[in-house]
Protein backbone atom coordinates (compact mmCIF):
# COMPACT_ATOMS: atom_id res chain seq x y z
CA UNK A 1 0.00 0.00 0.00
CA UNK A 2 0.79 2.95 -0.61
CA UNK A 3 0.11 5.02 2.69
CA UNK A 4 -1.87 4.67 5.66
CA UNK A 5 -5.20 6.36 5.87
CA UNK A 6 -7.18 7.40 8.44
CA UNK A 7 -9.91 4.87 10.73
CA UNK A 8 -12.91 5.92 11.13
CA UNK A 9 -15.34 3.40 13.16
CA UNK A 10 -19.13 2.78 12.50
CA UNK A 11 -19.57 6.10 10.04
CA UNK A 12 -16.22 5.08 7.67
CA UNK A 13 -14.36 7.55 6.15
CA UNK A 14 -15.74 8.06 2.45
CA UNK A 15 -19.20 8.84 4.17
CA UNK A 16 -17.80 11.59 6.24
CA UNK A 17 -16.03 12.69 3.00
CA UNK A 18 -19.83 12.57 1.40
CA UNK A 19 -21.39 14.32 4.61
CA UNK A 20 -19.04 17.62 4.40
CA UNK A 21 -19.15 17.30 0.66
CA UNK A 22 -22.83 17.58 0.24
CA UNK A 23 -22.68 20.29 3.25
CA UNK A 24 -19.73 22.14 1.39
CA UNK A 25 -21.92 21.38 -2.23
CA UNK A 26 -24.82 23.33 -0.98
CA UNK A 27 -23.25 26.15 -0.23
CA UNK A 28 -20.48 26.45 -2.45
CA UNK A 29 -23.39 25.71 -5.40
CA UNK A 30 -25.17 28.85 -3.99
CA UNK A 31 -21.83 30.75 -4.16
CA UNK A 32 -21.74 30.08 -7.71
CA UNK A 33 -25.62 30.67 -8.79
CA UNK A 34 -26.71 33.60 -5.73
CA UNK A 35 -23.31 35.87 -7.56
CA UNK A 36 -25.50 35.19 -10.83
CA UNK A 37 -28.50 36.31 -9.75
CA UNK A 38 -26.91 39.07 -7.81
CA UNK A 39 -25.54 40.44 -10.37
CA UNK A 40 -28.65 39.94 -12.79
CA UNK A 41 -30.95 41.49 -9.86
CA UNK A 42 -28.35 44.44 -9.15
CA UNK A 43 -27.93 45.48 -12.74
CA UNK A 44 -32.57 45.25 -13.27
CA UNK A 45 -32.46 47.39 -10.53
CA UNK A 46 -30.44 50.05 -11.54
CA UNK A 47 -31.43 49.50 -15.10
CA UNK A 48 -35.16 50.50 -13.79
CA UNK A 49 -34.06 52.62 -11.03
CA UNK A 50 -35.97 50.70 -8.26
CA UNK A 51 -33.97 51.83 -5.19
CA UNK A 52 -36.21 49.63 -2.87
CA UNK A 53 -35.37 46.39 -5.14
CA UNK A 54 -32.01 47.15 -4.85
CA UNK A 55 -31.82 47.62 -1.31
CA UNK A 56 -33.39 44.45 -0.58
CA UNK A 57 -30.14 43.00 -2.56
CA UNK A 58 -27.98 44.49 -0.22
CA UNK A 59 -29.36 42.65 2.74
CA UNK A 60 -29.16 39.31 0.61
CA UNK A 61 -25.63 39.89 -0.44
CA UNK A 62 -25.06 40.80 2.92
CA UNK A 63 -26.69 37.19 4.13
CA UNK A 64 -24.48 35.77 1.13
CA UNK A 65 -21.44 36.71 1.88
CA UNK A 66 -21.78 35.52 5.16
CA UNK A 67 -22.55 31.72 3.71
CA UNK A 68 -20.82 31.61 1.32
CA UNK A 69 -17.57 33.19 2.00
CA UNK A 70 -17.22 32.33 6.15
CA UNK A 71 -18.88 28.46 6.29
CA UNK A 72 -18.02 28.05 2.63
CA UNK A 73 -14.43 28.23 3.32
CA UNK A 74 -14.69 26.34 6.34
CA UNK A 75 -16.15 23.84 4.51
CA UNK A 76 -13.97 23.86 1.45
CA UNK A 77 -10.80 23.48 3.81
CA UNK A 78 -13.19 20.46 5.43
CA UNK A 79 -13.01 18.56 2.18
CA UNK A 80 -9.35 19.24 1.67
CA UNK A 81 -8.20 18.38 5.33
CA UNK A 82 -10.51 15.22 5.11
CA UNK A 83 -9.58 13.29 1.51
CA UNK A 84 -5.84 13.75 2.67
CA UNK A 85 -6.43 11.74 5.79
CA UNK A 86 -9.18 9.17 4.38
CA UNK A 87 -8.44 8.73 0.75
CA UNK A 88 -4.18 9.53 0.38
CA UNK A 89 -3.65 8.32 -2.78
CA UNK A 90 -6.45 8.94 -4.62
CA UNK A 91 -5.73 12.60 -3.81
CA UNK A 92 -2.42 12.40 -4.87
CA UNK A 93 -3.24 11.48 -8.16
CA UNK A 94 -5.96 14.12 -8.47
CA UNK A 95 -3.50 17.25 -7.91
CA UNK A 96 -1.00 15.47 -9.92
CA UNK A 97 -3.12 14.82 -12.93
CA UNK A 98 -5.13 18.09 -12.63
CA UNK A 99 -2.29 20.06 -11.02
CA UNK A 100 -2.77 22.72 -13.77
CA UNK A 101 -6.60 22.94 -13.14
CA UNK A 102 -6.21 23.53 -9.80
CA UNK A 103 -4.04 26.62 -10.12
CA UNK A 104 -6.20 28.16 -12.28
CA UNK A 105 -9.14 27.72 -10.28
CA UNK A 106 -7.56 28.85 -7.41
CA UNK A 107 -6.63 32.00 -9.17
CA UNK A 108 -10.47 32.91 -10.24
CA UNK A 109 -11.02 31.66 -6.48
CA UNK A 110 -9.13 34.58 -5.31
CA UNK A 111 -10.91 36.67 -7.88
CA UNK A 112 -14.29 35.64 -6.91
CA UNK A 113 -13.61 35.83 -2.70
CA UNK A 114 -12.18 39.87 -3.89
CA UNK A 115 -14.88 41.01 -5.87
CA UNK A 116 -17.15 39.60 -3.51
CA UNK A 117 -15.90 41.94 -0.36
CA UNK A 118 -16.44 44.68 -3.14
CA UNK A 119 -19.23 44.32 -4.09
CA UNK A 120 -20.43 44.04 -0.87
CA UNK A 121 -18.81 46.78 1.18
CA UNK A 122 -18.51 49.23 -1.76
CA UNK A 123 -22.26 48.77 -2.46
CA UNK A 124 -23.48 52.33 -2.28
CA UNK A 125 -19.81 54.21 -2.71
CA UNK A 126 -19.27 52.83 -6.31
CA UNK A 127 -20.42 54.15 -9.18
CA UNK A 128 -23.35 51.81 -10.25
CA UNK A 129 -22.00 51.03 -13.96
CA UNK A 130 -18.83 49.95 -12.07
CA UNK A 131 -20.95 47.86 -9.33
CA UNK A 132 -22.42 46.10 -12.14
CA UNK A 133 -19.33 45.45 -13.82
CA UNK A 134 -17.87 43.73 -10.12
CA UNK A 135 -20.52 41.43 -9.57
CA UNK A 136 -20.57 40.33 -13.46
CA UNK A 137 -16.74 40.02 -12.43
CA UNK A 138 -17.98 37.70 -8.98
CA UNK A 139 -20.49 35.74 -11.13
CA UNK A 140 -18.46 35.22 -14.00
CA UNK A 141 -15.03 34.09 -11.53
CA UNK A 142 -17.47 31.87 -9.28
CA UNK A 143 -18.72 29.95 -12.57
CA UNK A 144 -15.42 29.38 -13.84
CA UNK A 145 -14.56 27.71 -10.35
CA UNK A 146 -17.42 25.39 -10.58
CA UNK A 147 -16.63 24.63 -14.42
CA UNK A 148 -13.31 23.44 -13.41
CA UNK A 149 -14.15 21.90 -9.88
CA UNK A 150 -16.83 20.14 -12.14
CA UNK A 151 -13.94 18.36 -14.76
CA UNK A 152 -12.26 17.09 -11.95
CA UNK A 153 -14.92 15.39 -9.72
CA UNK A 154 -16.15 14.34 -13.00
CA UNK A 155 -13.59 12.70 -13.92
CA UNK A 156 -13.65 10.25 -10.97
CA UNK A 157 -16.40 9.25 -12.06
CA UNK A 158 -15.64 8.21 -15.74
CA UNK A 159 -12.32 9.15 -16.86
CA UNK A 160 -12.83 8.13 -20.99
CA UNK A 161 -12.19 11.25 -22.67
CA UNK A 162 -14.90 13.10 -24.86
CA UNK A 163 -11.96 12.93 -27.87
CA UNK A 164 -9.31 10.33 -26.74
CA UNK A 165 -8.60 8.87 -23.62
CA UNK A 166 -6.48 10.12 -20.89
CA UNK A 167 -5.21 6.72 -20.01
CA UNK A 168 -3.53 6.48 -23.32
CA UNK A 169 -2.30 9.65 -23.89
CA UNK A 170 -1.85 11.39 -20.23
CA UNK A 171 -2.93 14.70 -21.22
CA UNK A 172 -4.08 17.05 -19.05
CA UNK A 173 -7.37 18.32 -21.35
CA UNK A 174 -8.39 15.07 -22.07
CA UNK A 175 -8.85 13.89 -18.20
CA UNK A 176 -10.46 17.34 -17.77
CA UNK A 177 -13.32 17.07 -21.04
CA UNK A 178 -14.24 13.61 -20.40
CA UNK A 179 -17.44 12.20 -21.05
CA UNK A 180 -19.49 13.79 -18.13
CA UNK A 181 -18.04 16.75 -18.14
CA UNK A 182 -20.82 18.66 -20.55
CA UNK A 183 -23.54 17.02 -18.53
CA UNK A 184 -21.94 17.54 -15.12
CA UNK A 185 -21.54 20.90 -15.89
CA UNK A 186 -25.50 21.68 -17.19
CA UNK A 187 -26.59 19.82 -14.02
CA UNK A 188 -24.87 21.80 -11.81
CA UNK A 189 -25.06 24.89 -13.78
CA UNK A 190 -28.65 24.06 -12.68
CA UNK A 191 -27.92 23.63 -9.33
CA UNK A 192 -26.07 26.61 -8.90
CA UNK A 193 -28.95 28.50 -9.78
CA UNK A 194 -31.85 26.64 -8.34
CA UNK A 195 -29.87 26.38 -5.11
CA UNK A 196 -29.63 30.47 -5.09
CA UNK A 197 -33.25 31.27 -5.98
CA UNK A 198 -34.24 28.87 -3.24
CA UNK A 199 -32.15 30.63 -0.49
CA UNK A 200 -33.48 34.24 -1.78
CA UNK A 201 -36.90 32.29 -1.21
CA UNK A 202 -36.40 31.75 2.29
CA UNK A 203 -33.63 34.84 2.86
CA UNK A 204 -37.22 37.31 1.46
CA UNK A 205 -39.78 35.13 3.17
CA UNK A 206 -37.93 35.78 6.48
CA UNK A 207 -36.85 38.95 5.86
CA UNK A 208 -40.91 40.07 4.94
CA UNK A 209 -42.09 37.12 7.63
CA UNK A 210 -44.81 39.87 9.18
CA UNK A 211 -45.28 41.78 6.28
CA UNK A 212 -46.22 39.20 3.89
CA UNK A 213 -48.15 41.64 1.56
CA UNK A 214 -45.19 44.06 0.90
CA UNK A 215 -44.95 44.59 -2.82
CA UNK A 216 -41.18 43.59 -2.56
CA UNK A 217 -42.24 40.55 -1.47
CA UNK A 218 -44.12 39.37 -4.39
CA UNK A 219 -41.70 40.96 -6.87
CA UNK A 220 -38.74 38.90 -5.21
CA UNK A 221 -40.63 35.85 -5.26
CA UNK A 222 -41.95 36.38 -9.25
CA UNK A 223 -38.14 37.57 -10.13
CA UNK A 224 -36.63 33.91 -8.72
CA UNK A 225 -39.84 32.02 -10.10
CA UNK A 226 -37.85 32.03 -13.45
CA UNK A 227 -34.44 30.60 -12.77
CA UNK A 228 -35.52 28.48 -10.21
CA UNK A 229 -37.75 26.44 -12.90
CA UNK A 230 -34.64 27.12 -15.40
CA UNK A 231 -32.57 25.13 -12.81
CA UNK A 232 -34.73 22.47 -12.31
CA UNK A 233 -34.85 21.87 -15.84
CA UNK A 234 -30.58 22.16 -16.32
CA UNK A 235 -30.60 19.50 -13.45
CA UNK A 236 -32.92 16.85 -14.92
CA UNK A 237 -31.04 17.34 -18.12
CA UNK A 238 -27.84 17.43 -17.39
CA UNK A 239 -28.51 14.14 -14.85
CA UNK A 240 -30.49 12.35 -17.71
CA UNK A 241 -27.53 13.31 -20.23
CA UNK A 242 -25.48 12.14 -17.29
CA UNK A 243 -26.87 8.22 -16.85
CA UNK A 244 -26.85 8.23 -20.67
CA UNK A 245 -23.71 8.24 -21.30
CA UNK A 246 -22.42 6.06 -17.86
CA UNK A 247 -19.73 3.36 -18.39
CA UNK A 248 -21.29 0.14 -18.69
CA UNK A 249 -19.75 -1.23 -15.36
CA UNK A 250 -21.58 1.93 -13.47
CA UNK A 251 -24.97 1.11 -16.05
CA UNK A 252 -24.76 -2.80 -14.48
CA UNK A 253 -23.99 -1.30 -10.65
CA UNK A 254 -27.65 0.52 -11.36
CA UNK A 255 -29.20 -2.33 -12.75
CA UNK A 256 -28.22 -4.48 -10.23
CA UNK A 257 -29.02 -2.45 -6.96
CA UNK A 258 -32.91 -2.08 -6.18
CA UNK A 259 -31.95 0.66 -3.88
CA UNK A 260 -30.10 3.10 -6.49
CA UNK A 261 -33.37 2.45 -8.42
CA UNK A 262 -35.33 3.71 -5.62
CA UNK A 263 -33.18 6.97 -5.40
CA UNK A 264 -33.18 7.66 -8.87
CA UNK A 265 -36.98 7.37 -9.05
CA UNK A 266 -37.20 9.37 -5.63
CA UNK A 267 -34.54 11.98 -7.40
CA UNK A 268 -37.12 12.31 -10.42
CA UNK A 269 -40.20 12.07 -8.66
CA UNK A 270 -39.18 15.01 -5.95
CA UNK A 271 -37.79 17.03 -9.20
CA UNK A 272 -41.30 16.83 -10.78
CA UNK A 273 -43.10 17.67 -7.50
CA UNK A 274 -40.71 20.76 -6.30
CA UNK A 275 -41.08 21.68 -10.58
CA UNK A 276 -45.22 21.76 -9.95
CA UNK A 277 -45.12 23.87 -6.62
CA UNK A 278 -43.12 26.43 -8.51
CA UNK A 279 -45.44 26.38 -11.60
CA UNK A 280 -48.47 26.59 -8.90
CA UNK A 281 -47.06 28.84 -6.33
CA UNK A 282 -44.63 31.51 -6.80
CA UNK A 283 -44.99 31.57 -10.52
CA UNK A 284 -49.15 32.00 -11.18
CA UNK A 285 -49.24 33.09 -7.73
CA UNK A 286 -46.65 35.11 -6.19
CA UNK A 287 -48.57 36.26 -3.42
CA UNK A 288 -48.75 32.73 -2.12
CA UNK A 289 -44.75 32.66 -0.75
CA UNK A 290 -44.58 32.17 3.23
CA UNK A 291 -41.72 31.41 5.16
CA UNK A 292 -43.65 27.47 5.93
CA UNK A 293 -43.89 27.39 1.91
CA UNK A 294 -39.81 28.62 1.49
CA UNK A 295 -38.81 26.05 3.67
CA UNK A 296 -40.55 23.17 2.49
CA UNK A 297 -39.19 23.59 -1.41
CA UNK A 298 -35.69 24.20 0.14
CA UNK A 299 -35.76 21.02 2.21
CA UNK A 300 -37.29 19.04 -1.14
CA UNK A 301 -34.66 20.15 -3.31
CA UNK A 302 -31.98 19.59 -0.84
CA UNK A 303 -33.41 15.80 -0.77
CA UNK A 304 -33.52 15.58 -4.20
CA UNK A 305 -29.61 17.20 -4.44
CA UNK A 306 -28.52 14.65 -1.59
CA UNK A 307 -30.18 11.57 -3.36
CA UNK A 308 -28.42 12.42 -6.67
CA UNK A 309 -25.25 13.19 -5.53
CA UNK A 310 -25.45 10.07 -3.11
CA UNK A 311 -26.14 7.71 -6.91
CA UNK A 312 -23.53 9.56 -8.28
CA UNK A 313 -20.66 8.38 -5.81
CA UNK A 314 -22.13 5.04 -5.26
CA UNK A 315 -22.00 4.00 -9.19
CA UNK A 316 -17.98 5.00 -9.18
CA UNK A 317 -17.68 1.82 -7.23
CA UNK A 318 -15.12 0.34 -6.85
CA UNK A 319 -12.75 3.31 -7.82
CA UNK A 320 -12.18 5.93 -6.07
CA UNK A 321 -10.64 7.54 -9.39
CA UNK A 322 -12.19 5.78 -12.67
CA UNK A 323 -10.39 2.76 -13.38
CA UNK A 324 -7.25 4.44 -11.30
CA UNK A 325 -7.15 4.09 -7.82
CA UNK A 326 -9.13 1.02 -6.62
CA UNK A 327 -11.26 1.85 -3.34
CA UNK A 328 -8.53 -0.22 -0.98
CA UNK A 329 -6.01 2.60 -2.12
CA UNK A 330 -4.12 0.84 -5.00
CA UNK A 331 -4.07 1.44 -8.81
CA UNK A 332 -5.48 -1.15 -10.83
CA UNK A 333 -2.05 -1.82 -12.20
CA UNK A 334 -0.51 -3.28 -9.07
CA UNK A 335 -3.41 -6.34 -8.15
CA UNK A 336 -1.41 -8.74 -9.85
CA UNK A 337 1.82 -7.34 -7.82
CA UNK A 338 0.21 -7.16 -4.62
CA UNK A 339 -1.27 -10.65 -5.22
CA UNK A 340 2.24 -12.01 -5.49
CA UNK A 341 3.93 -9.95 -2.86
CA UNK A 342 1.03 -9.12 -0.51
CA UNK A 343 -0.71 -6.06 0.26
CA UNK A 344 0.46 -4.96 3.92
CA UNK A 345 4.12 -4.95 1.84
CA UNK A 346 6.76 -3.48 4.61
CA UNK A 347 6.99 0.42 4.38
CA UNK A 348 8.46 3.36 6.86
CA UNK A 349 4.70 4.55 6.49
CA UNK A 350 3.61 1.13 8.05
CA UNK A 351 4.37 -1.24 11.08
CA UNK A 352 2.86 -4.39 10.27
CA UNK A 353 2.20 -6.71 13.21
CA UNK A 354 3.28 -9.71 13.84
CA UNK A 355 0.24 -10.84 16.05
CA UNK A 356 -1.96 -12.84 13.51
CA UNK A 357 -5.36 -10.66 14.76
CA UNK A 358 -3.94 -7.18 14.97
CA UNK A 359 -2.73 -8.25 11.37
CA UNK A 360 -5.89 -9.29 10.35
CA UNK A 361 -7.41 -6.41 11.70
CA UNK A 362 -4.90 -3.97 9.77
CA UNK A 363 -5.79 -5.78 6.45
CA UNK A 364 -9.48 -5.33 6.89
CA UNK A 365 -9.05 -1.73 7.62
CA UNK A 366 -7.15 -0.70 4.54
CA UNK A 367 -8.40 -3.39 2.28
CA UNK A 368 -11.86 -3.06 3.18
CA UNK A 369 -13.17 0.40 5.28
CA UNK A 370 -13.29 2.31 2.50
CA UNK A 371 -16.70 0.74 2.41
CA UNK A 372 -17.28 -1.23 5.26
CA UNK A 373 -17.51 -1.09 8.79
CA UNK A 374 -16.93 -3.76 11.06
CA UNK A 375 -19.49 -4.51 13.34
CA UNK A 376 -21.55 -1.69 13.74
CA UNK A 377 -22.02 1.40 11.34
CA UNK A 378 -22.17 1.23 7.07
CA UNK A 379 -22.35 -2.36 5.51
CA UNK A 380 -21.27 -3.40 8.45
CA UNK A 381 -19.23 -6.84 7.72
CA UNK A 382 -20.46 -8.17 10.78
CA UNK A 383 -24.16 -8.80 9.76
CA UNK A 384 -22.65 -9.76 6.36
CA UNK A 385 -21.17 -12.54 7.13
CA UNK A 386 -23.92 -13.91 8.94
CA UNK A 387 -23.97 -18.12 8.65
CA UNK A 388 -20.91 -17.79 6.95
CA UNK A 389 -18.04 -20.40 7.77
CA UNK A 390 -14.65 -19.92 7.06
CA UNK A 391 -14.15 -21.49 3.82
CA UNK A 392 -17.61 -19.65 2.49
CA UNK A 393 -16.05 -16.26 3.79
CA UNK A 394 -12.31 -16.89 2.02
CA UNK A 395 -14.05 -17.88 -1.60
CA UNK A 396 -16.03 -14.49 -1.07
CA UNK A 397 -12.71 -12.53 -0.18
CA UNK A 398 -10.74 -14.15 -3.10
CA UNK A 399 -13.81 -13.26 -5.49
CA UNK A 400 -14.64 -9.76 -4.31
CA UNK A 401 -15.38 -8.43 -7.57
CA UNK A 402 -17.51 -11.09 -8.56
CA UNK A 403 -20.30 -11.19 -9.18
CA UNK A 404 -20.98 -7.54 -7.15
CA UNK A 405 -18.50 -5.23 -9.57
CA UNK A 406 -18.99 -2.95 -6.85
CA UNK A 407 -15.71 -4.44 -4.69
CA UNK A 408 -12.47 -4.39 -5.94
CA UNK A 409 -10.92 -7.31 -6.40
CA UNK A 410 -8.45 -9.19 -3.40
CA UNK A 411 -5.32 -7.89 -3.87
CA UNK A 412 -3.43 -9.75 -1.14
CA UNK A 413 -1.17 -13.11 -1.30
CA UNK A 414 -3.24 -16.62 -0.28
CA UNK A 415 -1.63 -16.38 2.97
CA UNK A 416 -3.00 -12.83 3.57
CA UNK A 417 -6.34 -14.04 2.46
CA UNK A 418 -6.43 -16.75 5.18
CA UNK A 419 -5.54 -14.25 7.93
CA UNK A 420 -8.12 -11.95 7.26
CA UNK A 421 -10.87 -14.80 6.81
CA UNK A 422 -9.83 -15.99 10.76
CA UNK A 423 -10.46 -12.19 11.77
CA UNK A 424 -13.74 -11.64 10.21
CA UNK A 425 -14.84 -14.93 11.71
CA UNK A 426 -14.52 -13.39 14.90
CA UNK A 427 -16.94 -10.13 14.18
CA UNK A 428 -19.28 -12.33 12.06
CA UNK A 429 -22.59 -11.24 13.75
CA UNK A 430 -24.86 -14.33 14.93
CA UNK A 431 -28.60 -14.16 15.48
CA UNK A 432 -29.07 -15.02 19.34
Amino acid sequence: MHYPWWYVPGMTAPMLIAFIAVVHVIVSHYAVGGGILIALENQFAIKTKDKAYRDYWYKHTRFFVLLTVAFGAITGVGIWWTIALASPLATEKLIRTFVFGWAIEWVFFIVEITAAFIAYYFWTKLPEKKHIIITWIYALAAWISLVLITGITAFMLDSRGLFANWSETGNFWHAFLNMQFLPQTIARTGGAVMLAALYVFLHAAWVYRNDLTNPLLEKVVRRMSRPLLFGIVSIIIGVAWSFAVLSDSALIAIERSVFLNVLIALFFGISALVTALIVFGPMLNPKSINLGFAVSIFVLSMTALTVIEFTREAVRKPWIVDQIVLGNQIYAHEVAQRQEQGFLQPSALLDVPTDRMERGGMLFMYHCNNCHALDHGMSAVGPLLYGKNKERIAEKLQHLDIPTLSMPPWSGTAEELDVLADFLLTVRREAK
